[in-house]
């Protein structure tokens, strides 16, 4: 497919803490977005400090990799003073982008920083005069509604020239737009202050009144019902004709995921981008990028958010789970990995790596020996940093996981 527009199109990588964003920026990110220890719609992770949030910015830059910050929590009027002095102590550092939910987020924001806003998908833009009216307040990029069909977004694209972005793989929400009320109401977590507790992930099933003993199931599946599970969004095939249809920046989902999942997710993608944006064969690449894709935890894919729901999105089939992540290669010259999973000598394991050149060098490893304080031994343990010799050279930033 021909594509109409330049290659100036950008994959937004998801940073957890300063470790996965390390992975995001190594493995082909063009922007990284990340949160704070307050006001962003991930509580639950990490998050990083201010400290944190300088050092991640000044790697990002270093790469030459966008640092997008996340202030996109909807604010009661008891937050107000608080994220006051929270956007003071955060002023001085060089975001490319600040996000945005609520609307007296964006006020003070502007109000104490220069800096470009984006809208988070939580405001449900889906239509042309919508993103004309976050223009005229200051908005350079939307993140649509998650909702939002291609054929919209080429209708929103003739009408205007805005920065327009999409999710294009993760986990989706059953609520509309992310913006839930059940687990608030049901644990107590607020998720528009990010604390889902993900209730939509629960297990139910039908009670009738006057027989509380009688559980019944809604769908037939042998491990339970779980009515509200979404599927796991993949456009991994359709990003042409997104690029096509006026699409400037394609997001993954994840910040609560594994450094595996987020250098994997974000190589892969990249390198679909790349061979679209220079005419490559994808047919060529297809059964790979959906290989890979289907080697991190997930839940069955699909496109049909964004295909008018034409086929079954929400799906009661729990996570599937092909590869265990095993470690991270941190010195290439010392040949030090650090640990995740149980390393044993004489296992083989996959070594991925970072697209060079539009290029995969993926390789199968075999562990010939395990050094801790200068002593060989039979196994690495989890959490630790060892130096391990493999059958051939393993790179920086090598990641090594396990066929389940």
């Amino acid at each position: 497919m021909a594509l109409k527009i330049g290659n100036n199109i950008e994959l937004v990588a998801p940073a957890g803490n300063f470790e996965k964003l390390q992975a995001a920026v190594h493995y082909g990110a063009h922007a990284v977005y990340f949160g704070g220890q307050q006001y962003n719609l991930r509580a639950t992770t990490k998050n990083f400090s201010i400290p944190e949030i300088e050092q991640a910015v000044a790697y990002a830059h270093t790469h030459n990799v966008k640092a997008i910050f996340l202030l996109n929590a909807f604010l009661h009027e008891s937050d107000i003073p608080v994220v006051t002095e929270y956007i003071q102590h955060i002023k001085h550092i060089p975001f490319d982008a600040i996000m945005i939910s609520d609307p007296g987020m964006s006020l003070l924001v502007k109000e104490h920083l220069n800096v470009p806003l984006h809208l988070s998908t939580q405001m449900s833009t889906l239509n042309h005069l919508a993103v004309k009216f976050w223009a005229s307040h200051g908005i350079s990029r939307i993140v649509l509604a998650r909702e939002t069909t291609l054929e919209e977004i080429k209708q929103i694209r003739e009408h205007t020239d805005i920065e327009l972005e999409i999710f294009c793989h993760g986990a989706l929400c059953i609520s509309y737009s992310g913006r839930c009320l059940l687990s608030r109401y049901l644990s107590g977590r607020d998720a528009n202050q990010g604390s889902c507790s993900h209730p939509c992930r629960w297990k139910y099933s039908l009670v009738e009144e006057k027989r509380p003993g009688n559980h019944l199931d809604i769908i037939e599946y042998a491990h339970g019902t779980e009515i509200l599970s979404s599927k796991d969004l993949c456009l991994i095939n359709k990003l042409p004709d997104y690029i096509n249809a006026g699409v400037n920046a394609f997001k993954i989902e994840g910040r609560m995921k594994s450094l595996y999942y987020t250098a994997n997710v974000t190589r892969i993608y990249r390198h679909a981008i790349n061979t679209f944006l220079n005419g490559g064969d994808s047919n060529r690449y297809s059964d790979f990028w959906h290989n890979e894709l289907d080697l991190v935890s997930h839940r069955p894919y699909t496109e049909d958010l964004f295909n008018e729901f034409n086929n079954q999105t929400f799906d009661g089939v729990p996570y599937i789970k092909k590869t265990l992540f095993m470690g991270y290669c941190i010195d290439q010259q010392k040949i030090l990995v650090k640990v995740f999973n149980p390393i044993y000598k004489g296992d083989s394991y996959d070594a991925i790596y970072p697209v060079v050149n539009n290029q995969i060098n993926d390789s199968p490893v075999t562990v010939i020996d395990i050094l801790v304080d200068g002593n060989s031994v039979s196994m690495a343990q989890p959490n630790t940093i060892a130096t391990i010799i493999f059958d051939k050279p393993l790179g920086q930033w090598a990641i090594l996981r396990k066929r389940l």
